[in-house]
């Protein structure tokens, strides 16, 4: 299932203002609001912003607590262990959420439609039973992400998606490793690594869940 406009419907807790220059503005949408009336000196014009929308950091975070609210009125919740992932405390369905798109598993149709009931009181979902079957495939994502965050390929190749440390059959014990004491990363690297997992977490989430681990234990 689709949520159409899942950012753009999200009340803010504040006004946002943004400042645009006519130059970036079509022609169309200038003449229809008579945006040179309104212009400052420098050709400027001043926007208010009341609901979501694409590029406020604070988008993503606004619209997952609407919906997480809705849900959990429903019965609906998201696992501990999974983000993204959510079940329903008497119904056998669950589903995962990637930005606006649910895939859903269920036994029953009733428990499917009772959960697109719940999403179209405050949402406007598209269904589709014609095919009953889903190909999710993303060319390039990878290669694209490589490039991005400047990746060099490792001197030593590792075909599984997360470093496996073998056991050790023969010994009495084996102790866990030890804390992590490096020291705290700064602002900048932070970042990059916040970067990194979010853009890998939606193809992990989309196409490919091995990838999920190894972004989980980051």
């Amino acid at each position: 299932m689709d949520i159409k406009s899942f950012y753009l419907m999200t009340p803010l807790n504040r006004p946002e203002y943004l400042k645009l220059k006519l130059s970036q503005i079509p022609d169309e949408i200038i003449e229809e609001y008579q945006l040179r009336v309104k212009a400052t000196p420098d050709g400027s014009v001043y926007v208010e912003i009341n609901k979501g929308m694409y590029g406020l950091p604070q988008a993503g975070v606004l619209a997952n607590k609407l919906l997480k609210k809705q849900l959990n009125q429903h019965g609906y919740y998201q696992s501990k262990l999974v983000p993204g992932l959510w079940k329903h405390k008497t119904r056998p369905i669950v589903f995962a959420l990637t930005v606006d798109d649910f895939g859903v598993k269920y036994l029953r149709k009733r428990d499917a439609e009772h959960h697109h009931k719940v999403l179209q009181k405050d949402y406007q979902v598209t269904w589709d039973y014609a095919k009953r079957q889903v190909h999710l495939s993303i060319p390039g994502y990878i290669e694209k992400t490589l490039l991005q965050f400047h990746h060099k390929a490792p001197a030593r190749r590792q075909d599984s998606p997360f470093p496996h440390t073998p056991p050790d059959y023969g010994a009495k014990k084996q102790y866990a490793k030890e804390a992590d004491d490096a020291p705290a990363l700064d602002k900048k690297v932070k970042r990059f690594i916040q970067q990194v997992c979010g853009k890998l977490l939606f193809y992990g989430r989309a196409a490919n869940s091995t990838l999920l681990t190894p972004i989980s234990a980051i």
